[in-house]
């Protein structure tokens, strides 16, 4: 009950933020509060914390200046295995959200437990081969991973974590939403001013193949793909293609839903949509469904049901996709671990 009261909410507060609502308004001065908190936390830091922690490598940081789903995990996942295909040695740091991590960072692998470290962790370290550390404390994290053979540590989520120094700074757009009525928390979306992103090294934006987005400045693009869908309980895998014209349910508990809806049915299903919180920690029972239709979700879900005894459960893998662009600066971002490994 208190979950449903939660997503109504943060459904609420969506519409005010994407859809032109006048509500805004009533809640702007909290927002001029926050972007004084905002203000006064940079200045503390680099009037005060001049002397930050320098981990032993290459720090990037992948975030994002709103609140809500950008693309940051399946970036992350693509990101971590290309590295490891130039021969480095990458780390993930996460906090781990949904998660109850105690005081010592966990290193997390696909059969750790969602609850404890958090959805996101346990989907990454199915798909990619390298250490990832939950804690909420990105500092505790690299000195945990300290005497480990990494040379490149990638933080999720750490745009605004400023008491770890880093060397690149990565942040991610809805190409499709973007900054909504542009207004910061929580009148509108924002975490920082849009201004942030002109001290950033590398802006990109997650589109809709099919409608593209809006372009700006040192910018580029890319989408999500997927093409089969894989059986929870059996591991089956079917094309999606087998579920053209069928109607099936499709579930997600991400932070922008109607992107996965909109994947499956621009292959063709008719669906019935059902909308969880970001995290959503599920129960079997709101997954049984009066009738026999096929239910898929997102592999950030399903990470939550593997436990489930239900054979109409399936989840639909994505993969990333670039549109138009030479992705130069992964030379930049491979230069920059070189570069940090010949200084040390």
């Amino acid at each position: 009950m208190f979950g449903k009261v939660i997503h109504h909410i943060q459904q609420w507060l969506l519409n005010i933020w994407y859809k032109n609502s006048y509500w805004y308004i009533f809640f702007l001065p909290l927002s001029w509060l926050f972007a004084s908190l905002v203000l006064v936390r940079k200045f503390v830091f680099k009037r005060f914390f001049q002397n930050l922690y320098q981990p032993p490598c290459s720090v990037i940081i992948v975030g994002n200046i709103t609140v809500g789903g950008t693309g940051k995990t399946p970036f992350i996942i693509w990101l971590a295995k290309n590295m490891k295909a130039r021969g480095l040695k990458p780390a993930i740091l996460s906090r781990g959200y949904g998660g109850e991590i105690s005081d010592t960072p966990i290193e997390v692998s696909e059969y750790s437990d969602p609850s404890i470290v958090g959805d996101e962790p346990v989907m990454i370290a199915s798909k990619v081969d390298c250490p990832v550390i939950v804690h909420s404390n990105r500092v505790l994290s690299c000195k945990y991973i300290s005497k480990k053979n990494i040379d490149l540590i990638i933080c999720d989520d750490g745009l605004q974590h400023y008491m770890l120094k880093r060397d690149y700074e990565i942040v991610i757009i809805d190409g499709e939403r973007v900054f909504g009525n542009g207004q910061l928390l929580p009148a509108g979306p924002l975490r920082e001013p849009i201004s942030r992103l002109k001290n950033v090294d590398l802006v990109l934006k997650q589109i809709n193949p099919v409608f593209g987005g809006v372009d700006y400045d040192r910018e580029r693009a890319f989408y999500l793909t997927g093409g089969t869908a894989n059986n929870i309980n059996s591991g089956e895998t079917r094309s999606l293609s087998e579920f053209i014209g069928k109607k099936i349910h499709a579930v997600a508990g991400i932070g922008n839903p109607n992107r996965f809806f909109n994947l499956l049915e621009g292959k063709g299903m008719e669906i019935e949509r059902h909308y969880y919180g970001d995290h959503q920690k599920y129960s079997l029972d709101e997954l049984s469904f009066d009738d026999d239709l096929d239910i898929l979700m997102t592999e950030k879900d399903a990470v939550k049901c593997k436990k489930f005894n239900n054979d109409r459960l399936w989840y639909v893998p994505v993969e990333l996709e670039f549109t138009n662009d030479s992705q130069e600066w992964l030379v930049d971002i491979e230069n920059l671990v070189k570069i940090r490994d010949t200084n040390d």
